[in-house]
């Protein structure tokens, strides 16, 4: 019986074997399906949490981020002169020479049209500036256009809206609104000031001005004055009269005087466009490019009945300063070129100091009227461009070694240095 049981188990367990790969494996399908929906809800669960926790962060880090990026703002470059424009005004002249014709009331009336064509455009780029010291007197002030100043959107760094414009009637302003075309209004800062050519830069949060101002506003488009000459049209627009702002058609009566200010010169452009002493805004070519800033401290005796400003040109590397909330560098020297015959008498060549300020850096240092510069910062100087170049390059604050020359009791002159610290106009 033995012996029969034990073949017929070794053919059971070979049958197996031989079909094992037919084996059916039941799964739980009740048991899998709840698995699947609590791995679902895990991940829902996952998912909120992680969303609440970005929101919380979110806000938690909005104020520093938004600080971070506001004292980052994007560095303002102001294009110099371009060195074609001796040959593009060149051009020009040819173009209307070959452009004359006998002047009729349509040529004239086209003429017209083509000015206020430009000056329509050069408006969105012009603000008003008003200031006060309490919300009270500036809602009192609202209707007192006289106490409000015209200026110019210079550049946009990605956190401001930049405006260059002069001094406030208000001293100690507390509270400062820009009106921009389309009377739309906004708080304003002043974020830069240079006193020697009382100029200012105020800026407008970005993230304050509605999507709808934007449409109605502009950067303005920056030209040259050193290629202006007498009889060219110009275009004036701000307030003018210091009231409301208007457009004043004209032409350039000189464009080649200059303004001596401490370390530098700076070119004027006198209008026969008529306005008050208290006018500001800017001046525009035919194309629709800044060329002056009206400003009435460049006025003469026989100017005061009509505008006046700055050339642009001269004025770039301040406006680029101010735009990136720097100071103006100053050392608080007047001077003039040694010119040639000048050196025929025996004087060195450099920068002849006239006058010092008084308080100033150079002062301090011991400059006195009569000394020639001839050195700044390891910089050659010889003539007052120069000098106003690279004074530009240096930061205010740092302590700069100036060379120059002294006249001795005996005539001769001898070397002589100074260690400066770089200020600025307060």
């Amino acid at each position: 019986m033995k012996d029969e049981k034990e073949p017929l188990e070794q053919k059971q367990n070979s049958e197996e074997e031989e079909y094992s790969f037919l084996q059916e494996i039941i799964k739980d399908e009740a048991g899998d399906q709840a698995k699947w929906k609590h791995d679902v809800l895990r991940r829902i669960q996952l998912g909120l949490i992680f969303g609440l926790v970005a929101c919380f962060t979110f806000f938690a880090c909005k104020p520093w981020v938004e600080k971070r990026f506001e004292e980052n703002p994007t560095e303002v470059t102001i294009p110099q002169d371009e060195q074609q424009e001796e040959d593009q005004t060149q051009q020009e002249e040819e173009q209307v020479q070959e452009q004359k014709t006998v002047l009729t009331t349509e040529t004239y009336q086209e003429m017209l049209n083509n000015l206020k064509q430009v000056s329509g455009e050069v408006r969105k780029s012009v603000v008003e500036i008003q200031g006060a010291v309490t919300e009270e007197e500036f809602s009192k002030d609202q209707e007192d256009k006289e106490k409000s100043i015209s200026g110019m959107i210079v550049a946009d760094n990605g956190q401001e809206l930049l405006i260059l414009a002069g001094e406030l009637p208000v001293k100690d302003a507390k509270i400062i609104r820009v009106t921009f075309s389309g009377d739309s209004q906004c708080d304003a800062i002043l974020k830069s000031r240079d006193a020697g050519l009382g100029l200012c830069v105020y800026a407008v949060q970005r993230k304050n001005i509605a999507d709808d101002v934007w449409a109605q506003i502009e950067t303005a488009t920056l030209g040259g004055s050193k290629v202006v000459s007498e009889g060219d049209t110009v275009i004036a627009v701000g307030k003018l009269y210091g009231c409301d702002t208007i457009v004043g058609y004209g032409v350039i009566e000189s464009g080649e005087n200059y303004l001596d200010k401490a370390d530098g010169q700076y070119q004027t452009i006198y209008t026969d466009v008529a306005g008050d002493i208290s006018g500001s805004g800017v001046l525009v070519n035919i194309r629709g490019e800044v060329i002056g800033i009206i400003n009435t401290s460049v006025r003469t005796d026989d100017q005061t009945n009509k505008i006046s400003g700055y050339g642009i040109s001269d004025i770039k590397d301040v406006i680029e300063l101010l735009s990136n909330g720097k100071n103006v560098p100053y050392l608080g020297v007047s001077g003039v070129e040694v010119s040639s015959e000048m050196q025929g008498q025996g004087i060195p060549q450099g920068v002849y100091v006239k006058e010092v300020d008084a308080g100033s850096p150079a002062m301090a240092a011991g400059i006195q009227s009569g000394d020639i510069i001839t050195n700044i910062a390891d910089a050659d100087i010889i003539n007052l461009l120069g000098y106003h170049n690279t004074l530009m390059k240096q930061n205010v604050g740092d302590k700069i070694l100036v060379r120059g020359k002294r006249q001795g009791t005996g005539g001769e002159y001898v070397d002589i240095d100074f260690g400066v610290t770089v200020g600025y106009k307060q």
